[in-house]
């Protein structure tokens, strides 16, 4: 391997990549479209890119959000030969993916998308829940959002919000709209019992292709900004309170980072055909946003020293031990917290 390309290095989350390789001890190449970087690349350009990248190179995709990218990237890599890790929560994006499956096997390059807390840490907490054949799988994100309220990520909430969406129910992909549904769950203090909101991930995709025995794959975000959330339920009844906030992102984000919470958690509750339920979550006082790159770092690691062996479009439970992201993770700060036990009671 030639080079380690961190893409979209100069955004919040590449940033964050970036500062967790150098300090295991890699050296990324910066690349973005503008900016004090490396090399300048542009993921929506394929003769750019074509000039750029290098057989062997392995990139990491971090330029957000995922639900407006094309494959022009994954395309890329398979002619050119690059290995490719991204962390997209885009379901949108992830589907696309799979369909360009076959050209990536046949190319031998490794693609492991939505390697991020949603889909990676998702798998992870249900390989840990000690519940072999999952039926049931719900999602559940309160973001740091004072941390991690940037354009990118805004953009990627009000995607779900008050449009129509796609869950997986009863085995298949499903139409709902997004943010017209709501569910309670219990996290460790301070966060409390907390309301979520329908949420497309690609957790309703990237979770049954490892599981095929679930029937029910859903997601659900609260804003950890108060009074955010009753904006946003208003967005998703009304498309002028939607528009309006659309017009006042900036300002949106402005308040998130100012008066947001500072603890982020994702959690999963699981559950089997007998009726058997595990709650697991993840959990930071101040460094949980953070978790979303984690997976990437880890993986990154494997591939640059040879210790990765899968091929092709990786499955996201293949593309990090479960047990090392959480032994990671207790590094930066972020714990794993058994809420429910299925093997207790």
């Amino acid at each position: 391997m030639s080079r380690i390309i961190v893409a979209g290095g100069t955004g919040f989350f590449g940033a964050a990549l970036v500062g967790l390789l150098r300090s295991e001890g890699i050296q990324p190449v910066l690349a973005a479209r503008h900016g004090p970087v490396d090399i300048r690349m542009d993921v929506e350009d394929p003769d750019a890119l074509r000039s750029v990248l290098r057989p062997g190179d392995l990139v990491l995709d971090a330029v957000g959000p995922f639900q407006g990218r094309s494959t022009a990237l994954v395309e890329a890599a398979i002619e050119i030969g690059v290995d490719l890790i991204d962390l997209s929560d885009s379901l949108d994006y992830s589907e696309r993916l799979t369909e360009l499956e076959t050209q990536i096997a046949q190319s031998g390059i490794r693609v492991l998308t939505a390697c991020s807390s949603i889909s990676v840490g998702s798998a992870a907490l249900i390989r840990l829940s000690k519940i072999d054949s999952p039926v049931e799988a719900s999602g559940f994100l309160v973001p740091a959002a004072r941390h991690v309220a940037w354009p990118g990520t805004g953009s990627s909430l009000l995607n779900s919000v008050g449009r129509p969406i796609r869950v997986w129910q009863n085995g298949a992909l499903v139409a709902k709209r997004g943010w017209g549904e709501a569910r309670q769950f219990e996290f460790p203090r301070p966060l409390g019992m907390t309301t979520g909101y329908l949420f497309e991930s690609a957790d309703a995709l990237m979770l049954p292709r490892v599981w095929p025995g679930l029937r029910a794959v859903d997601f659900f975000v609260s804003s950890n900004v108060p009074g955010f959330n009753d904006v946003f339920r208003a967005a998703a009844r009304w498309k002028w309170v939607r528009d309006l906030i659309v017009r006042t992102t900036p300002l949106g984000l402005a308040v998130a980072r100012r008066i947001g919470g500072r603890i982020g958690c994702l959690a999963y509750r699981i559950e089997d055909r007998a009726g058997r339920r595990a709650r697991l979550g993840l959990i930071g006082p101040d460094r949980s946003y953070l978790t979303p790159v984690a997976p990437m770092v880890l993986a990154a690691k494997r591939i640059a020293a040879g210790r990765f062996e899968p091929l092709g479009l990786v499955p996201v439970d293949q593309q990090v031990e479960a047990v090392e992201l959480i032994e990671y993770l207790a590094t930066l700060g972020v714990q794993l917290v058994r809420l429910e036990d299925p093997l207790v009671g």
